[in-house]
């Protein structure tokens, strides 16, 4: 009944359709014909019907595909992001920054600005690894810049940042994952003390304390655990018999470095400081005026003589990592970039302009004929490392140096102590410029006069002030000397040759021996000042009898 039933409903079905659609009145047509059309009809029935569902089933392989749809593998390298490229949504990528781009200003950590490679401060704020570093396609997303990092003009795909524009939003946290706690482990083992050790030094038994006997309980036997009691009874009477000569370890014991400057002698070729005292005055001075509340892992005296060995020996962080508890290099350079300047403060006071009387009151005897001598100048270079910027490897190139240079003007009362110390000017300046520019003339009042060698060129600068010029004379159009120029030229160089001893003092220290780090710069300055205090504090170069009773 149920298949018949099916087949009346679906004939009157399309005779109401044909005949409401086509006019066809089918009480007036015969039956093979009402057949031929029940059975046209239903073939495009079943053909309408296949077309939907077919229509159906590619709409949703479309949306499917879409889903799954991926532009590019581009996805963002930071840690903890899931952004990837997709044609959908607007995210841009930018690659990260390479290391021959200029460099741009940066606080660190202290709150000091420096100038740091883009690429650094990028790895720091996205706390990329130096593993992470050394691949080639870091890509770093949209969604961790701000808006205003971004030039203007560009639609949100093909945004380009701003030449010193550093990653600000949506930062990581950690660059690792953390390990899970592990569970404590069932005490399965029982462990023994005092296990003899086979050595013989000086026919002397060496018992160590610090091994151990590891014996399972479950293999133990009754035989084995006599043995063992045993064995122990025979270490406890080697151990009360033992000589003086019985030695007991007691594990690895670390010894500071400060501990092994024990001697002022190597104090002195160590850091350069000329006594113990002294030291501790510049350790009680620093206590003074810059108060730290901060923990260390080393205390104030370590961390002062690690930058004056630093200074004096011009060894690398890596060493001084080393010698120094195992600590990071990098924790020694932040710990010597931010003392230098506190240290530059304390010893910049012992470099100071000295009066005329003083200076008269301590006159050798090389000084007779120039007693008006206020000040004796000369300049000195230090080797600096080729700079980047082509500004400064202009200026900072050297011609007498054939070398990339910084340029000290240093002045030496005629006692022979450091009374004025210039900052620093680049190789190509000349004497007359640095002179011009340091304002020294300022602190001098006529009669005074100023001992200089033939690079000086100053006679009209000093003219204004009437200060007196006391240099070598020149040769000029002459073939020699007269008996006067040269008797003059020899007092002269007998008077002058001193300051090339404390410039030689200046450069015993290694860190001017060595090319001066670029990065470092900014110290040179304060290094010099920390150098020259030292060396006003170190023996005179004058012994007591060369200066006038």
């Amino acid at each position: 009944m149920g298949y018949w039933g099916n087949r009346l409903t679906k004939r009157a079905l399309v005779e109401i359709i044909c005949t409401f659609r086509f006019g066809i009145d089918f009480t007036r047509i015969t039956e093979p014909i009402v057949k031929v059309f029940h059975v046209i009809h239903f073939y495009f029935l079943n053909r309408i019907m296949e077309l939907n569902v077919h229509e159906m089933e590619n709409q949703e392989n479309k949306k499917n595909k879409n889903k799954n749809k991926k532009k590019s593998n581009n996805y963002c390298s930071v840690y903890g992001c899931n952004s990837f490229y997709l044609t959908n949504e607007c995210i841009s990528f930018h690659r990260l920054p390479d290391l021959n781009e200029p460099k741009i200003s940066w606080k660190n950590s202290f709150g000091i600005e420096e100038l740091v490679n883009r690429r650094r401060i990028w790895a720091v704020k996205l706390k990329l690894s130096e593993e992470a570093l050394t691949k080639k396609q870091l890509q770093v997303c949209s969604k961790h810049f701000t808006p205003n990092d971004y030039l203007p003009g560009f639609n949100r795909i093909r945004q380009r940042l701003r030449p010193f524009a550093v990653p600000s939003v949506n930062l990581p946290k950690s660059s690792v994952i953390l390990p899970s706690p592990k569970k404590r482990s069932s005490p399965k083992k029982r462990v023994y003390q005092d296990q003899i050790e086979d050595e013989c030094h000086d026919e002397n038994l060496n018992i160590s304390s610090s091994t151990s006997i590891q014996v399972d309980d479950d293999s133990l036997t009754s035989n084995q655990t006599n043995d063992i009691t045993v064995a122990n009874n025979i270490i406890n009477q080697l151990k009360t018999t033992q000589d003086n000569g019985t030695q007991v370890s007691s594990g690895d014991l670390v010894t500071p470095l400060i501990s092994l400057i024990d001697h002022k002698k190597k104090l002195i070729t160590m850091t350069g400081i000329c006594s113990f005292n002294a030291l501790n005055e510049i350790i009680n001075l620093h206590k003074q005026y810059f108060p730290d509340k901060r923990t260390h892992r080393l205390n104030l005296k370590e961390r002062i003589i690690m930058v004056f060995l630093k200074l004096k020996q011009g060894l690398s962080f890596a060493i001084l990592s080393i010698l120094f508890n195992d600590l990071t290099s990098e924790t020694c350079r932040s710990t010597y970039i931010l003392m230098i300047p506190q240290l530059a403060q304390i010893m910049q006071s012992l470099v100071y302009w000295l009066s005329k009387q003083e200076i008269l009151s301590n006159l050798p005897f090389c000084f007779d004929n120039f007693n008006n001598v206020r000040v004796v100048l000369d300049c000195t270079e230090i080797s600096v490392q080729r700079p980047k910027c082509l500004t400064c490897r202009i200026k900072c190139y050297s011609n007498y140096k054939s070398t990339f240079t910084l340029k000290f003007l240093v002045g030496i009362t005629p006692g022979g102590l450091i009374s004025f110390i210039s900052k620093p000017y680049g190789g190509r300046s000349s004497d007359k410029a640095i002179f011009e520019q340091s304002n020294i003339i300022e602190n001098m009042q006529p009669p005074d006069a100023i001992m200089v060698d033939k690079g000086f060129l100053i006679d009209d600068i000093c003219k204004k002030k009437n200060i007196s010029i006391i240099r070598p004379p020149f040769l000029k159009n002459q073939t020699q000397f007269n008996k006067d120029d040269a008797l003059l030229s020899k007092n002269i160089a007998k008077a002058r040759v001193h300051i090339e001893r404390i410039n030689q003092r200046l450069k015993s220290f290694k860190i001017f021996q060595q090319t001066f780090p670029w990065a470092h710069v900014h110290l040179a300055s304060d290094i010099m000042a920390i150098v020259g205090g030292l060396c006003n504090i170190s023996p005179p170069i004058f012994s007591l009898d060369k200066f006038n009773s």
